[in-house]
């Protein structure tokens, strides 16, 4: 590699273009010239060399002769591209410590993206089954449940199998269950396997149009009537309607009391 081939290299690396380089080397060459002069040392045709050199003049490394018959280009001293090629470097460790300082709040929300809820719809009567078996499938130790049992023995008639599963597993079940006529049927019939704890309430003044269930880092909704259900993975959301569960269940078993009595129905 010759030293013009070198020169025009490391131009090109200081971000000069290939045709910027070869016009600021034949005009430093040159001293003063014309359009027509530096295009022909350059090598440039003579319309994209003054378009160059009037780009050049731009970024202050080409200036104007003081000959006003002719229009004359000269080279500004090579000094100007180290001071710009400083200037650039400067700026480029600015925005490397600007980038460095906010690095800590970047991490936090970065991390915090991955806390964000997980929400899985499925649809369908299928789908509507397959969120009630990932609720009994649960593997925490307490599951906590809004819902109507007749709901679920439909899609799942041998709900009783897999209530037994879940008994084995020693995962307690918390329900609260509206009691309609039905509710009270089904419970004469069949009873949940222990550990289990319900509470009954008045299905006129609560009314459940659809099936929830707590459990784990995990909420899951089934709309019975649309036939679709929702689970959400918020290990926030869980632990505060965890919260809100607990809340109800000391007024539900009030009233599950009351009702038990009404209709005289043994405790769990």
């Amino acid at each position: 590699m010759n030293m013009t081939d070198t020169l025009l290299k490391q131009l090109k690396a200081g971000g000069l273009s290939e045709k910027e380089a070869k016009i600021y080397l034949a005009l430093l060459e040159l001293e003063v010239a014309t359009v027509f002069e530096v295009a022909k040392t350059s090598g440039v045709n003579r319309s994209s060399a003054y378009v160059v050199l009037e780009g050049l003049k731009k970024k202050g490394l080409v200036g104007i002769s003081d000959d006003q018959k002719v229009r004359k280009y000269i080279a500004a001293s090579p000094d100007t591209l180290l001071h710009s090629a400083k200037s650039a470097a400067k700026k480029q460790e600015d925005i490397k410590s600007g980038i460095e300082s906010i690095i800590p709040e970047l991490r936090a929300l970065h991390k915090a993206t991955k806390r964000r809820p997980i929400v899985k719809v499925f649809e369908g009567e299928n789908g509507a089954k397959e969120v009630y078996w990932q609720l009994f499938s649960s593997t925490d130790k307490i599951l906590r449940t809004y819902a109507n049992p007749i709901n679920i023995f439909k899609r799942i008639p041998d709900f009783e199998i897999h209530d037994k599963e879940r008994a084995k597993r020693g995962i307690k079940m918390f329900a609260i269950n509206p009691a309609s006529n039905e509710t009270l049927k089904f419970l004469k019939d069949i009873r949940p396997h222990k550990p289990y704890e319900q509470a009954l309430i008045p299905e006129n003044k609560f009314r459940f149009t659809s099936d929830m269930g707590i459990f784990g880092d995990k909420i899951a909704l089934v709309s019975p009537v649309d036939n679709f259900g929702i689970i959400i993975e918020s290990k926030e959301i869980a632990d505060m309607l965890k919260n809100s569960f607990d809340l109800a269940w000391e007024e539900a078993k009030r009233l599950d009391k009351i009702i038990r009595k009404k209709y005289k129905i043994p405790k769990d």
